[in-house]
């Protein structure tokens, strides 16, 4: 039986687990930065942080709702890959299907058992990673059922009241063993959505272009998008558990803690943004050099593609500072205008970092994670330092980096191996 087990779980990780993994990466990486900044040094506790968590519902309900939002790519593309399915059809036992699918997505949950085990004792730690285990089950899964939603109801209510550790492990229970169950057997069900044009009738060429962009990101990598709002959505919570817990809810010190969160958050998110839009950026040039487009036209759709949702996902999280820390509407209003235009400029920086990394010759990942964390680096002391004035020195470096000269600057340096790739993808 070990044997088999064994076997049925190194599949599992040859095939889905690669996938998961990364598209885990990036989220882990954003996190493991907001939490070496919230949580290191001078910062605050795990402990701060899970007892604000326990005495706000709106803080507790916005805090696991992000962590569901950023594990739950990893745990999809783990359930439903296609390379698995066969697993089901073979006459292994069900709880050994179900075991192995369920430790590999225990260990996507290892950080928030953490946070909770520092914070509240190893029962909470339990308690919360059995309880996120069973969520992202259940809606995955797609409940059916007066089983499975009342399964749900019970979980979701006893999340929701700050339940003990003790009844949350008992409440999560249940609807971990039905929701695994149901997760695993329906994975292969789930049909692809429909698809609908989204570029605009009758739109200049740049609006048409962006959109082109943008929809090829919405149809072939959603799981990005979704990240990029998991990752919006921690920044913010820390930020405002930072303020409030150190108390300075002030108009200086607010602004310039919600720009120190949203500096890692927006450039991890803008570079994963970034890739998908480059790579098709490089799939059309064929067709944007017949049309005659211009080097500025080019520049500026891929530009705005980063831009919108990054600009979006940062607005929000302004919103959420200015929401959590009780922020007058003057200081919630400045909050909110910082971060729309610290999220564009940051957009530009992570696009022209990811367009420097890209030479295609084996060592791309390796110069996309090292100019991304020195950007993130320099931002977040630019940002603690200087304030609401580190936008003033993000605007030249992001005028150079998305801009049509930035671009025509970096490209030549991409070397002989970009072009053969380029030339193979034409």
């Amino acid at each position: 039986m070990l044997r088999r087990f064994a076997l049925v779980l190194r599949v599992l990780v040859s095939t889905a687990g690669k996938d998961a993994f990364a598209r885990a990466m990036p989220l882990y990486m954003g996190m493991g930065l907001v939490a070496a900044v919230v949580f290191g040094g001078n910062g605050m506790h795990p402990s701060q942080l899970t007892g604000l968590a326990g005495e706000s519902p709106l803080f507790r309900v916005a805090l696991w709702g992000a962590w569901l939002l950023v594990g739950t790519p990893a745990a999809r593309a783990l359930l439903r890959a296609p390379a698995t399915f066969f697993l089901r059809a073979l006459p292994v036992p069900r709880r050994e299907l179900l075991s192995a699918h369920a430790l590999l997505l225990a260990v996507a949950e290892l950080p928030w058992a953490a946070l909770w085990a520092v914070g509240a004792g190893a029962l909470a730690g339990c308690a919360a990673c059995a309880a996120a285990l069973a969520a992202r089950c259940m809606l995955l899964a797609r409940p059916r059922g007066a089983r499975e939603l009342s399964a749900l109801a019970l979980l979701a209510g006893a999340i929701a009241l700050g339940a003990p550790a003790s009844v949350l492990l008992a409440c999560a229970a249940p609807a971990l063993a039905v929701g695994l169950r149901a997760a695993v057997v329906r994975a292969p069900e789930v049909a692809a959505g429909r698809e609908r044009s989204m570029i605009p009738s009758a739109a200049p060429a740049l609006v048409a272009l962006s959109f082109a962009y943008l929809a090829a990101l919405l149809r072939g990598h959603r799981a990005v998008l979704v990240r990029g709002l998991a990752l919006a959505a921690i920044g913010a919570l820390a930020a405002a558990a930072w303020a409030r817990n150190s108390g300075r809810l002030g108009g200086e010190p607010l602004a310039a803690a919600s720009l120190v969160a949203l500096a890692p958050v927006a450039l991890c998110a803008g570079a994963g943004l970034s890739g998908p839009v480059l790579r098709e950026e490089r799939r059309l040039a064929w067709l944007l050099d017949a049309c005659g487009t211009a080097a500025g036209l080019r520049a500026g759709a891929v530009a705005a593609a980063v831009a919108a949702p990054l600009a979006a996902l940062a607005l929000g999280h302004g919103a959420v500072v200015g929401a959590l820390t009780g922020a007058a509407p003057s200081l919630a209003l400045r909050l909110v205008g910082g971060a729309g235009l610290a999220g564009l400029l940051l957009a530009a920086i992570a696009l022209g970092c990811v367009r420097w990394s890209v030479r295609q010759d084996g060592r791309d990942s390796s110069r996309v994670l090292l100019s991304v964390l020195a950007a993130i680096a320099a931002s977040i002391a630019a940002a603690w330092t200087l304030g609401e004035l580190a936008l003033a020195a993000f605007a030249p470096a992001a005028a150079l980096l998305a801009g049509p000269v930035g671009a025509r600057w970096i490209s030549p340096r991409r070397g002989r191996g970009a072009a053969a790739g380029e030339g193979r993808a034409l």
